[in-house]
Parts: C-alpha cells; sequence; structure tokens
C-alpha cells in the first residue's frame, strides 16, 4: 500500500514538473497582453488552421511541442494561437477575438501567420516558418528579441 501511494506521488510530481516547465498557449488576447505587459515578453502570435492547414500542423508537431522551444518560451515569450479550424467549433467569443485579431494583423488571412509583437501590441517582426528545426526558430526570435 505505501509503494503504492509513493509510486502515486512521484508519479503526479512528474506530471507537474512537466506541465509547469511547459510553454503555456494562450487564446484569450486580453489575458496574454496582460501577462505580456507583467513581465515584458514579446507575445509569438500565431495564426493557424489547427485541423486543416498541413503547415500549421507541422509547426505545432516541430516547434510549440518541442521541450527546446517550450523552454524557450516560458523564459522568453507568451505565446497567443490564433486558431481558425474547419472541423472544430470555437465559442463564439473566441471566434469573434480571432477575426478581431486577423482584421488587425493578418488581413491576407495566411497560414500558419506568426507575428512577435510588443507588449504595446506594435509587431516587432513576422516571422516564416519554412520547416527548421526548433533551434533555428529560437534563433530567429533572438535576433528580434535583441533589438
Amino acid at each position: 500500500m505505501l509503494r503504492n501511494c509513493i509510486v502515486s506521488f512521484l508519479f503526479i510530481g512528474a506530471i507537474c514538473i512537466s506541465y509547469a516547465s511547459s510553454a503555456q498557449i494562450q487564446n484569450n488576447a486580453e489575458e496574454a497582453f496582460r501577462i505580456s505587459s507583467e513581465t515584458n515578453k514579446p507575445v509569438l502570435l500565431v495564426f493557424a488552421g489547427s485541423d486543416w492547414c498541413a503547415n500549421c500542423i507541422r509547426f505545432e508537431k516541430k516547434i510549440l511541442s518541442a521541450t527546446e522551444f517550450q523552454t524557450f518560451a516560458q523564459e522568453n515569450l507568451v505565446i497567443l494561437k490564433a486558431d481558425f479550424p474547419q472541423r472544430t467549433s470555437l465559442s463564439t467569443a473566441l471566434q469573434e477575438q480571432n477575426a478581431s485579431l486577423a482584421e488587425k494583423y493578418n488581413p491576407k488571412g495566411e497560414f500558419p501567420y506568426l507575428l512577435l509583437l510588443t507588449p504595446g501590441k506594435s509587431v516587432l517582426s513576422s516571422l516564416v516558418f519554412s520547416n527548421q528545426s526548433s533551434s533555428e526558430f529560437i534563433t530567429e526570435i533572438k535576433s528580434y528579441i535583441a533589438k
């Protein structure tokens, strides 16, 4: 019995540590910019079609899910995802928010479309995902954060 409790405790602890070390992706713009302002971290705004855009899915798997990127993002970025799925329904409020973000920052409707924004919502740079590694993508972001 004690052994089962210890194993359960270690398992739950490992999950908590794993979650705490991963970058949390925001879908609420107001919250993302609040965090950005409080921490003075830029916002990585990701326009995605999570269930239909092949490059968006590739970006999610290759960059956003990479441990190296999550560690970097946890320390240096606030990630805001504006998703435009076709098979999954979003709340009306989230759809309206994402449409408003797209109108302001992505009027051409490109996917994935990646922007680095200041806490004041100004564009630092647009980024290109060309199937590069997470370390190459981090290097690109660092060049804009350092300016």
